[in-house]
């Protein structure tokens, strides 16, 4: 009788494994549905995600931080023009850690404020994604662990408490570009030691979104390899929580040279450009699209040195590839990667805006 009281057990547990398989099978597939309605993004960068003000002016209100940076308030009509251009998602990179008190307590002001462009976003009929963005204590030193998981908890506490009743086309993202500052290894795969924290902060982030009930409970989430890194050792290292309505954030400005210094190379297709492009999508497709876990390209750019004939070669082989993988793609924009003249609403390189927009290609 006991024999087969155990094999009935070991029987319940394989069903039970199997259940959860199918459940989870079911949800990733579910996930790349959702991914593929979103279509193209555009990033609201360096707005609300400023950051450094009351160094200079410790008595500066929270919402002088939106300007500081040199980009006007967001409004309305802002993402009305995205909405328009073509655009279907919007990333808002929010910076809160000027705005904390010293028990991680967000400021009522600012969070009212993030909430107000959430929903002028929203209403504009984009998806839109919120993250912790420039956090200096989200620097990624062990001897801090801890410190670093317990402050990462109570603030994505309070964000996923704002905003518990919004439906799924509001996206949480954990982290941006979770590195150790100033190291050696700041932007590279990282460390075995320091993937693993990245994971851990991932777990926590999914957690404690999770249990604060409501909309989050089948909201969508993006969480990222060390440094948002798209290097297969990088994305190798990067644990998936089971859930099945989590989405991979990598950022990829390759050539380095071309993409991001406003003194660098003004050209840049090259054999060895085009196969380092094509293998990060290929591997982004391999560890995780084809093991049903959707992936968004959320940064990506390239200054502008007057060189619009070679940016747009270049845009255009990104979204080459995007569309080969159906990983969508959201253009970093603000400063010398700027697309759109906030001031006047108005779009300074329409050819590239085009291209990142064209979905019939």
């Amino acid at each position: 009788m006991k024999k087969k009281m155990t094999v009935c057990f070991c029987g319940l547990t394989v069903l039970f494994g199997l259940a959860v398989a199918v459940f989870m099978f079911a949800g990733r597939t579910r996930a790349l549905r959702f991914v593929s309605q979103m279509g193209p993004g555009i990033n609201l960068g360096n707005t609300l995600d400023a950051t450094g003000l009351r160094e200079y002016r410790p008595n500066a209100d929270d919402l002088e931080y939106e300007t500081y940076w040199g980009n006007p308030k967001a409004d309305a009509e802002t993402f009305l023009a995205m909405k328009k251009a073509g655009f279907g998602t919007v990333r808002i990179p929010v910076t809160w850690e000027d705005h904390l008190d010293a028990s991680y307590q967000i400021s009522e002001v600012w969070m009212d404020r993030v909430q107000e462009v959430v929903d002028m976003a929203l209403a504009a009929d984009l998806y839109v994604i919120i993250d912790l963005h420039h956090e200096e204590w989200l620097d990624l030193r062990t001897e801090r662990a801890q410190e670093i998981r317990t402050e990462f908890a109570v603030v994505w506490e309070q964000i996923a408490g704002r905003f518990r009743d919004y439906d799924e086309t509001l996206l949480f993202e954990a982290m941006n570009e979770p590195r150790l500052r100033n190291s050696e290894v700041e932007w590279t795969s990282g460390t075995e030691e320091l993937r693993a924290m990245v994971n851990e902060l991932n777990a926590v982030f999914v957690e404690t979104v999770r249990s604060s009930g409501g909309g989050n409970r089948k909201r969508y989430l993006l969480i990222c390899p060390y440094a948002g890194n798209s290097e297969t050792e990088a994305m190798q290292g990067l644990i998936i929580p089971e859930d099945g309505r989590l989405i991979v954030s990598v950022h990829m400005y390759t050539p380095y040279s071309f993409c991001q210094k406003e003194d660098g190379d003004k050209e840049w297709d090259d054999a060895g450009t085009r196969e380092r492009v094509r293998q990060a999508f290929f591997e982004m497709n391999r560890l995780f699209v084809e093991r049903h876990v959707p992936v968004i390209l959320t940064e990506f750019g390239c200054v502008d040195k007057g060189n619009t004939k070679e940016r747009l070669a270049w845009t255009s082989y990104y979204m080459e590839q995007s569309r080969r993988y159906g990983i969508w793609c959201i253009w970093w924009d603000c400063g010398g990667y700027a697309l759109l003249d906030r001031e006047n609403k108005s779009w300074r390189f329409p050819e590239i805006v085009e291209e990142l927009t064209d979905e019939q290609k």
